[in-house]
């Protein structure tokens, strides 16, 4: 999940899956913010607030995977953000990724590591995934299966 503030208008971003009976493609889903609350934040302000507030709706409400809820909504309001807009744009394919792991809510599979994730006030958090990865290990630079806790990268 990430957070970038321009001026007054905050954005924030989760990634999302939509599957299609024509094709498979991902998604990132970025919500649009105002701060509206007196007095206004400087910009190194905003950005340390919304990551703040975000992690509280996050924990209150639940992540968000696309468009943000009423009550997503509502409590973001409730820190002074008041929701804008919706945009999306197409995250490019990743060859060497395919996975039947089954992720809860909020989590997702890493690209570089095949783990089972979840962002957790700015850290990513790992657990192994429910089921087989495979992925590119970019510190290998090798591609890689993984089935729970075990991977096996190797360039045959």
């Amino acid at each position: 999940m990430k957070y970038v503030a321009i001026k007054h208008i905050a954005l924030f971003a989760a990634l999302v899956v939509v599957t299609s009976a024509a094709n498979a493609a991902t998604y990132d889903y970025t919500a649009h913010y105002d701060y509206v609350r007196k007095p206004s934040l400087s910009n190194a302000q905003i950005d340390a607030q919304l990551q703040v507030d975000t992690a509280t709706c996050d924990s209150a409400i639940g992540v968000q995977s696309a468009k943000p809820s009423a009550s997503y909504r509502s409590c973001m309001l409730q820190y002074g953000w008041k929701y804008s807009f919706l945009t999306r744009s197409k995250v490019p394919v990743d060859p060497y990724f395919s996975s039947d792991a089954k992720v809860q809510p909020g989590h997702f599979i890493d690209h570089d590591n095949g783990m089972d994730c979840q962002n957790m006030g700015g850290a990513e958090v790992c657990d192994p995934p429910k089921g087989t990865v495979h992925y590119f290990d970019p510190d290998q630079n090798l591609p890689c299966t993984r089935t729970g806790a075990m991977a096996i990268c190797s360039n045959m």
